[in-house]
């Protein structure tokens, strides 16, 4: 059997064959290994009603063969029932207790349904049957970082070949490994390995930008990402990397740049066009803005944050109109993104829409209450359409879990004192003095008449000094 056999075009016209033959009711013979490829090939592409009667059909010629059932484990992992992947196996390995496959296979099931020490029982087995396998140790790493034994872990990763990691491939399976558990600096160290062995490694170059990246390293990020596109121009990851870190250190001009040179003509390309409009927006070109979040929409329709984009412009130009019609088409996409809801509740704010003006800070909170600038913005909603006293309720409602914050004090005594409640207003200003003195202007700027009050000025000078 030729090469090309296994190829993608050739694996696709192999399926097509043996689904004619299998339609035809015909009987024909099939080599194992035939069979087990054709298997494998509908598993990588998620065919699994297909993968299901191809393993039906070896079962019917090759009863006797352990690899059809470890296929039908596997089916059984494709769709999420690992407890009768983990029965099936079981039930083999008793039968063919030295099985490494099974062992494998075994071990990857107990490590999704986080049973680790057995996990590493299985693997440790497999490993025994066949030393060296890259996979394996890459699996008893992750299972010993999963365990919190690190140093066991990097100990298999030690143990990899001279020449593993040299492909883009390895590489990215320990980086993701690395990332999973939040190990970057031995990810760079592993990354500084390759690019000594091999200074022109394109891919070492590109991680090393990413974990810098990801760790707020924007200056490192960008002199790696330079390396990977010096080594090969036409790349768009490295300079795609490039233009995120730059848009991180407000160097907007530049990261636009960078960012058209990521460009790939694909589907991709509407998040990239999202960030040049952002960038122009940061630099005050709303028109440019305007320009690159619409040629966004055109290649991917669905991207909320390109709805959203256009909804600010617009509210920033106070076209009330065309920013709520964007940010609701945002919110449409996307309900669980608490800074669209605080937008549009904005703009309803404006248009002196209180019932949806609420809603959408209600939204906003119920999605992220950790966040007390919510519950500040609603609060003053409240107040700016009326609402004093539900306002004043509202930060009240709130006080216990953001009780740490001074603004919610420095807040609730500005509303009392400009609802007259001046006992009210009294005791919270103590407890935000209490909290942080240096604040005291966040109660003149919401009540700004107490900044001439004598015995407000005296307490405020009472916690300054």
């Amino acid at each position: 059997m030729e090469y090309d056999d296994f190829s993608d075009e050739g694996m696709e016209a192999r399926a097509r064959s043996f689904e004619q033959m299998l339609a035809s009711g015909e009987t024909f013979f099939y080599d194992n290994d035939e069979l087990g490829q054709l298997i494998d090939y509908y598993l990588d592409y998620e065919q699994i009603q297909k993968a299901t009667v191809a393993i039906e059909f070896g079962e019917t010629l090759y009863p006797f063969e352990t690899n059809y059932k470890i296929k039908k484990a596997e089916v059984y992992i494709a769709q999420r029932n690992i407890n009768g992947a983990i029965k099936l196996l079981e039930k083999y390995r008793s039968i063919e207790p030295h099985n490494g496959e099974i062992a494998k296979l075994l071990g990857d099931s107990y490590a999704l349904t986080l049973q680790y020490k057995r996990a590493l029982e299985c693997y440790l087995f497999a490993l025994n049957q066949d030393h060296g396998n890259d996979e394996l140790l890459i699996r008893l790493a992750r299972i010993n970082f999963a365990l919190g034994n690190n140093n066991k872990a990097m100990s298999y990763l030690n143990a990899f070949p001279s020449d593993f990691g040299h492909d883009e491939v390895s590489i990215q399976e320990l980086i993701r490994l690395f990332l999973d558990y939040n190990h970057h600096t031995e990810a760079i160290q592993f990354l500084e390995k390759i690019i000594d062995e091999n200074p022109y490694n394109y891919s070492a170059w590109y991680f090393t930008g990413l974990i810098h990246q990801k760790q707020d390293k924007n200056e490192e990020a960008i002199n790696a990402y330079d390396y990977c596109i010096a080594i090969e121009e036409d790349n768009t990851m490295g300079f795609l990397g490039k233009g995120n870190c730059l848009m991180e250190l407000d160097r907007f001009e530049e990261a636009i740049e960078a960012f058209k040179l990521s460009l790939d003509n694909d589907e991709s390309d509407a998040e990239v066009y999202c960030n040049i409009a952002e960038c122009y927006e940061n630099l005050k070109d709303d028109n440019a803005a305007k320009y690159y979040y619409l040629k966004s929409i055109r290649i991917n329709p669905n991207l909320s944050d390109a709805y959203f984009g256009l909804g600010t412009v617009h509210k920033r130009a106070l076209n009330w109109n065309e920013a709520e019609r964007y940010l609701l088409k945002s919110i449409d996409i996307d309900q669980y993104e608490s800074l669209y809801h605080i937008e549009l509740a904005e703009v309803y704010l404006i248009k002196e829409n209180s019932k949806r003006c609420y809603y959408h800070y209600e939204q906003a909170y119920e999605i992220d209450s950790d966040t007390t600038e919510i519950i500040l913005d609603f609060a003053h909603a409240k107040f700016e359409l009326g609402d004093i006293e539900d306002s004043v309720t509202l930060l009240l409602d709130n006080l216990e879990n953001h009780d740490e914050d001074p603004r919610m004090y420095y807040r609730v005594a500005s509303y009392a004192f400009t609802l007259g409640h001046f006992e009210k207003g009294y005791n919270f200003l103590h407890a935000a003095l209490g909290l942080d003195a240096t604040e005291y202007e966040l109660l003149y700027k919401f009540a700004p008449f107490t900044e001439n009050m004598e015995n407000i000025t005296n307490i405020i000078d009472l916690y300054s000094k």
